[in-house]
């Protein structure tokens, strides 16, 4: 028995010897079901997470692009509604501009009037908008757009001429010897001079050009702001003729005098130039230039803006130009007799009788930049006691009426006025003009 147990043991222990060390598993539906599941439901969890999440990519892009259409409408509803108020205000501003270039107003309204204090005798001199000075044989006073007094000068004068150039004013009494030199900021200096005067021109920085008579010589000086002489003329009907008119540049470096005298006993005309710079030095009486007109009064010499002068000859007019020797670049010739002329810095004109080629009218007008070239033509009829130009407007006016033009020829004002008229001025503000009567200064807004 014990033998059978011990043998027993001894098949056991060797089964148990000769047992694998790996043990193959067997295939089980089961687990390879539940393995598929776990696969498919694990890739099918991937690729719903995956399809939500390009779901939400395309959401999101969607989403971009519908923020960057609703940006690029509102960006073109605002761009097509600025093209239509910019059109809109384009149209409005033609048709304003239009309407009032081709409009003339014909009435007026007063916008202030006060009482003058001072006598008929009180010249108006418009030195630019908002500086009005007011020159009389007892002095000049300079007031601001409300009359309001900025300074005063007194003195005694006879017969007080003046002479502007930009915002400086020459005054001299005429047949007398004093001479005072203003600017908008009151007295810059004051002198006398030798002998009898009889004209006076002015530069922008005070230098003063006169004309003086000593019986039968004239002298046809220059001096500064404080009457130092900087240039002395002697000339005579025999030597270089009467001065019939002169000027000074606006810089005080040149002078052009009109001269009527005899030649061979014929009368003869002319212009000199002077220039008093190093270019001039050199020559007698610093004689640059000089301009012989056989058949030709010039009763007028003007210096322009820059390097322009012009010559008003009693049958046309010459434009000149040059830094230091003026030449002749334009000869205007004139037909009727020049009944008035008129300029500033920019442009000058010339009223005549009316031509053949326009009998319905009595003057005709003409405006023309410095250089010679033609703004405009017109006609017209009234009766004027003064012709002047402000600015880009001409003015014409007598006791009773007012008619201002634009420098492009248009009629832009033409009305009565209920006083009667001295002077008619620009005034500070849009469409508004100083009228000076005997007993008023008024302001009036034209419509």
């Amino acid at each position: 028995m014990n033998f059978l147990n011990k043998l027993k043991k001894e098949k056991e222990t060797d089964a148990e010897k000769v047992k694998p060390i790996h043990s193959e598993r067997k295939f089980s539906f089961q687990d390879a079901l539940g393995n598929l599941r776990s696969a498919v439901f694990g890739k099918a969890v991937n690729i719903k997470e995956l399809y939500k999440k390009k779901a939400d990519q395309n959401m999101q892009s969607d989403e971009m692009l519908d923020l960057s259409s609703k940006l690029r409408l509102h960006k073109n509803k605002v761009r097509i509604r600025t093209a239509v108020i910019l059109t809109i205000v384009l149209v409005a501003s033609v048709g304003y501009g239009v309407y009032h270039h081709v409009k003339v107003y014909r009435h007026y309204t007063l916008v202030s009037g006060e009482e003058r204090s001072d006598d008929n005798a009180t010249q108006y001199v418009f030195l630019k908008k908002g500086c009005i000075l007011k020159c009389n044989p007892n002095g000049v006073t300079c007031v601001n757009k409300s009359n309001e007094v900025q300074w005063n000068t007194t003195f005694t004068m006879q017969n007080p001429i003046l002479d502007i150039c930009g915002t400086t004013v020459a005054v001299a009494d005429q047949r007398g010897n004093e001479v005072y030199i203003f600017n908008e900021n009151g007295l810059v200096g004051n002198f006398k001079v030798e002998y009898t005067l009889t004209k006076i021109r002015v530069a922008k920085q005070g230098v003063v050009a006169a004309v003086l008579e000593d019986g039968d010589v004239t002298w046809i000086n220059v001096y500064d702001s404080q009457g130092n002489i900087i240039v002395k003329n002697k000339t005579s009907i025999g030597k270089a003729g009467y001065p019939l008119d002169m000027d000074i540049s606006s810089d005080g470096l040149k002078m052009a005098v009109s001269f009527a005298g005899i030649q061979n006993q014929m009368l003869n005309f002319k212009v000199d130039f002077y220039n008093f710079s190093s270019v001039g030095k050199d020559q007698e009486n610093n004689l640059v230039k000089e301009v012989e007109y056989e058949n030709s009064v010039i009763p007028q010499v003007q210096f322009l803006g820059g390097d322009y002068a012009v010559a008003f000859r009693d049958d046309g007019v010459t434009v000149f130009s040059g830094k230091h020797v003026p030449e002749e670049k334009k000869n205007i010739a004139v037909g009727q007799e020049i009944v008035s002329t008129f300029y500033d810095d920019d442009y000058f004109g010339i009223i005549t009788e009316s031509d053949e080629e326009e009998q319905t009218h009595r003057y005709k007008m003409e405006l023309y930049r410095k250089n010679g070239t033609k703004c405009f033509q017109t006609y017209f009829d009234m009766e004027y006691s003064e012709v002047k130009i402000h600015g880009e407007e001409v003015f014409l006016y007598n006791s009773s009426e007012t008619m201002i033009y634009t420098t492009a020829g248009k009629l832009k004002y033409s009305a009565a006025y209920d006083k009667q008229i001295s002077e008619v001025i620009p005034a500070e503000g849009l469409g508004k003009y100083m009228i000076i009567t005997p007993d008023s200064v008024d302001i009036i807004k034209i419509g």
